[in-house]
């Protein structure tokens, strides 16, 4: 893969990797007043950044060759076919790429291979703890039928009671778990079953399992693991302000619930939604003392989301073909033989030269370079040239380079061949052209 590929990759995913970085740093400032915009916004972050990721490594894979920008675009409008130069690699650099990308897909599908382990025991232990949990007595049942009536929940939730922490999980057969100490205070019981509630109206369960799924492919990168962070802390956030929209308790009075809460607990069941840690205690109260207001959250982050699924689109998918493009500069030089032909008004009725055998003929002068093939060099060379009156090849430049031996290889070729002259008006003329030519190593390589 050329050399400049792999720099515009690393330059692309770093830009991609630093705005996600300021999103993630900035939205502190947002999360306190406005935590829904925050939630949206943090939300859209998390799955844009690996579909960058993803989107560029697909982008990779169909158009290995071909750089997204060119850092000094060809003057030219007549290109020639590409021309491919491969050599099987020496000196044990093709080798060695291979074997790092074997050790880090080694080292990815393990990392895989522990999150889906993890994942598992925290499933089963969560199972165990629901199977040790006991059925609600009926009238707390009704009690919360009538709290999920009033939030919009169509299916039937199922209220268990065990345990200390209070806790919810959706799916088919959505469930919320109260402590025993609730069940004879309801002044504490009301605000947990509607914060559990308001998780399963927002369906939280179903988020979270998504983020985990990101995780487990994206194991690598640390900014998903901060992203994660701060949307389980604003889930919590919004469903501590439903709790207090909806004048089921006080502010004092929920944050005396909480730390009453975070004392007796002991560790939260895997999977649950339940963030009751010391470091997130006071955020979570400090985010209650501002004032409740709604910004339309799922509009908004529907809106964020589709912006930045776009701009990932843009950056990673964006592509310079290699065909035919050109500015529409009017750059001619006077030749001793005559006037160069460049632009596109010149070009009109012209017959293009034509190369006397073939490109074959080109691609058989042009040599892989011992000292690059050593070294492990391979890219894309871009050459400018002009094919005068008679069909020779003169004024040849790079245009873009990828190592001096290359460079030279495809200007010495092309000083080797002939052409048959353009023509306009049946009068023979000088013309510009391009030629891109890759030069490539690999272990199957017939030269």
């Amino acid at each position: 893969m050329p050399r400049e590929v792999w720099l515009e990759g690393a330059w692309l995913l770093g830009l991609w990797t630093a705005a996600a970085l300021l999103l993630l740093l900035s939205v502190r400032r947002v999360m306190r007043r406005w935590p829904e915009v925050a939630y949206a916004l943090l939300q859209a972050g998390f799955y844009a950044l690996p579909l960058g990721l993803l989107a560029y490594g697909l982008r990779l894979m169909l158009l290995p060759e071909v750089a997204l920008w060119r850092t000094e675009p060809p003057e030219v409008l007549v290109w020639l076919g590409t021309q491919v130069v491969s050599a099987p690699a020496e000196g044990g650099s093709a080798q060695g790429l291979v074997a790092v990308g074997q050790l880090a897909l080694f080292v990815w599908l393990l990392g895989v291979a522990v999150r889906l382990a993890s994942l598992g025991v925290r499933w089963v232990r969560l199972r165990r703890y629901l199977r040790r949990c006991r059925p609600a007595p009926p009238e707390l049942a009704a009690e919360v039928a009538e709290m999920a009536e009033r939030l919009g929940l169509r299916r039937p939730v199922r209220l268990l009671v065990g345990g200390r922490v209070p806790f919810s999980m959706g799916g088919r057969r959505p469930t919320v778990v109260v402590p025993e100490p609730a069940l004879s205070d309801p002044q504490a019981r009301r605000p947990m079953l509607w914060h559990e509630l308001v998780h399963l109206q927002r369906r939280d369960f179903r988020a979270q399992l998504g983020e985990e799924l990101v995780l487990t492919l994206f194991w690598f990168h640390p900014l998903l693991w901060g992203y994660r962070r701060r949307l389980e802390l604003l889930r919590e956030v919004l469903c501590d302000r439903a709790v207090l929209a909806a004048r089921i308790a006080s502010p004092a009075g929920y944050a005396r619930l909480l730390l009453t809460t975070l004392l007796q607990a002991q560790r939260a069941p895997e999977l649950s939604l339940s963030l009751l840690r010391k470091s997130t205690l006071k955020q979570r109260m400090e985010a209650m003392m501002q004032p409740v207001q709604s910004l339309a959250p799922r509009r908004v982050r529907l809106l964020l989301l589709g912006a930045l699924i776009g701009l990932t689109g843009l950056l990673a998918c964006t592509d310079v073909p290699d065909t035919p493009v050109q500015s529409q500069t009017e750059a001619t030089t006077a030749q001793a033989a005559g006037k160069v032909l460049e632009s596109p008004e010149e070009l009109q009725g012209v017959v293009m030269p034509e190369l006397i055998g073939g490109l074959q003929a080109l691609y058989e002068k042009i040599h892989y370079p011992e000292a690059a093939r050593e070294q492990g060099i391979e890219g894309r060379v871009i050459v400018s040239f002009v094919v005068d009156e008679t069909g020779r090849v003169r004024d040849a430049r790079v245009v873009r380079g990828v190592h001096e031996a290359l460079d030279q290889a495809v200007l010495q070729a092309l000083q080797e061949v002939r052409f048959k002259p353009a023509q306009k008006d049946g009068l023979p003329v000088a013309v510009r052209m391009a030629l891109p030519v890759v030069f490539q190593l690999g272990e199957n390589a017939a030269k």
